[in-house]
Order: structure tokens, then sequence, then C-alpha cells
């Protein structure tokens, strides 16, 4: 029997072809297969690639805004805040200083308190309208109230108050209602 020569057989992972995979393939994000970049349909899982990317990035929750109000959102707040010296400024950082907003693709969470605090979630899937409300002193300063009616048995209705790009906020918050309906399979049913 001749010995082997083993500095002359090719490495096992390019044998396999495992590790280097041509420049014109990637893998199926769905069951990891090899396929060509131009794919749209995966030709081992059969599954729609653009579709089941979408699908699995609208499960990933993101954040939309997380902060603070801020203490002087109408003009006349900045009036009385002018006249009391400042006095009522400091009463009303303090008051936004203890709310926090945090909006997400998938719920709203408000965070109120000083010592003890108190947490609200209400997943956006709930939300069934949204509103926007803007007095003329806060269109001068170019705030609005943000208005979240849910289905919400603890919370029929939300206020949000005090963010920076409200109104974009808002369409944002509805075009993510209506893609967590979507992907939970939640129908609205209205009585006739």
């Amino acid at each position: 029997m001749a010995p082997t020569n083993y500095a002359r057989l090719p490495a096992m992972e390019n044998v396999a072809g495992s590790s280097a995979l041509p420049s014109d393939t990637k893998p199926c994000p769905a069951c990891g297969e090899s396929i060509k970049t131009s794919a749209l349909k995966c030709r081992f899982c059969g599954e729609d690639i653009e579709a089941f990317v979408a699908k699995r990035e609208g499960a990933i929750e993101r954040t939309l805004f997380s902060g603070h109000p801020v203490a002087l959102y109408s003009i006349g707040r900045w009036l009385l805040a002018i006249l009391t010296l400042g006095i009522a400024g400091l009463c009303w950082w303090l008051a936004s200083r203890s709310t926090r907003y945090e909006l997400t693709t998938q719920r709203v969470r408000v965070q109120r308190g000083v010592l003890s605090k108190t947490w609200q979630d209400t997943e956006l899937f709930r939300i069934d309208d949204i509103a926007l409300e803007q007095p003329f002193g806060m269109r001068m300063v170019g705030q609005a109230i943000l208005y979240l009616r849910s289905t919400d048995r603890t919370t029929p209705e939300i206020r949000i108050y005090g963010v920076p790009a409200i109104v974009e906020l808002a369409e944002q918050l509805r075009t993510a209602a209506m893609r967590e309906r979507e992907r939970r399979g939640v129908r609205v049913w209205t009585p006739a």
C-alpha cells in the first residue's frame, strides 16, 4: 500500500464548500441554505425572502422617542415663568422631570413619580385613535398635545405633551400601530 501524501489533499472546508461561498450567493434568512443574491424566493424552503425579512424586523421593538417632556410647552407657561421670576418655571421643570415617555414600535410606556414611581404600559395594537390638539399658545412654540385612545380598560386615553416633533411622531405611531395589528393578527370590529 502506497503512503498517502497529505500535503497534496485539498482542505476539507474547500471540498465541502461551507466556508467560502461564491460572491453571487447568500444564505437564506429562513433556512440558511446558499441561494443566489438576486433570488426573491428560496428554492429550498420556498420562503419569500423580502416578506420574511420584513416580518422578522417588524417583531423587533425600536424606540421612537424616549425622554422627559419639556417644562415650558406653551406661550402662557413662558409668560407665567417670566412674571414669577422663574419660580413657576422651576415647578414645571420639576413636574416634567417626574414624567418620562418611552414610545416604541410596540408599546407606549409612561413613567411618573419622583420618589415613588408608577409605570403605565399600553400595547400599540390596542390604540384605536390618534388625535393632535394644538392650541394657539402651543402653536407659537411649536408644540401640541397627542391623545392616544385605546381599548385598554385601565387606560382608555393617554395624553402626551412637550415632545419634540410630535406631529411626525404621531404619524410614526399610527403606522407602527397598524403594522403591530397586522403582525399580531388583530382585527377591529365596529358595531353596525
